[in-house]
């Protein structure tokens, strides 16, 4: 029943929506768009992640020198039992920041699970050992293991930032 507002013959509603004009854009906007993507081009990440890295060593490393993994020499400004503490105790908090338990290939895990195994039985042997010259080679030790572990786990993250697999970068340097 219509009221007395509704005229007598109703349009349907698809006929009134065909009825509609079009809604036109003044002028394309796939020209703007595509200049704007011809400017832009893509950078890679991989400065970024390295200077990230770089700071975040300096940060936790400010009175070390970098020392290749294997050598059982570490380089502190205070060469006593406590600096060696000192820097194995960096090193861990180093390790609990970057380290991430989520997914990871089995290689990583693998490598990860040895080098905390190595650390543990290292520990032992240090909570064990009273002869301080004994005690300073174990924690030299202990710090190469650390730095073992970070230097896994940057390279880990670094593959990550760049879309790359842990295992073909590690087929690829052995």
């Amino acid at each position: 029943m219509a009221d007395a507002a509704t005229p007598a013959r109703m349009i349907p509603l698809v006929e009134a929506l065909a009825r509609l004009p079009l809604e036109a854009a003044e002028r394309s906007a796939w020209p703007v768009m595509t200049a704007r993507f011809a400017e832009r081009r893509r950078r890679p990440r991989w400065p970024l992640a390295m200077a990230i890295a770089a700071a975040l060593v300096l940060a936790l490393f400010p009175h070390s020198v970098p020392v290749a993994p294997g050598k059982a020499a570490v380089t502190t400004t205070d060469s006593g039992l406590s600096a060696m503490m000192d820097e194995s105790a960096r090193l861990e908090r180093l390790l609990g920041a970057v380290r991430d338990d989520g997914a990871s290939s089995a290689s990583a895990a693998s490598m990860s699970i040895a080098l905390e195994d190595r650390l543990s039985s290292l520990d032992a042997e240090l909570q064990s050992e009273r002869a301080p010259a004994r005690q300073r080679d174990l924690w030299q030790q202990r710090i190469v293991l650390l730095r073992e572990a970070a230097s896994l786990e940057a390279s880990r993250h670094y593959l990550a930032a760049n879309g790359q697999g842990f295992d073909v970068a590690l087929v690829s340097a052995y």
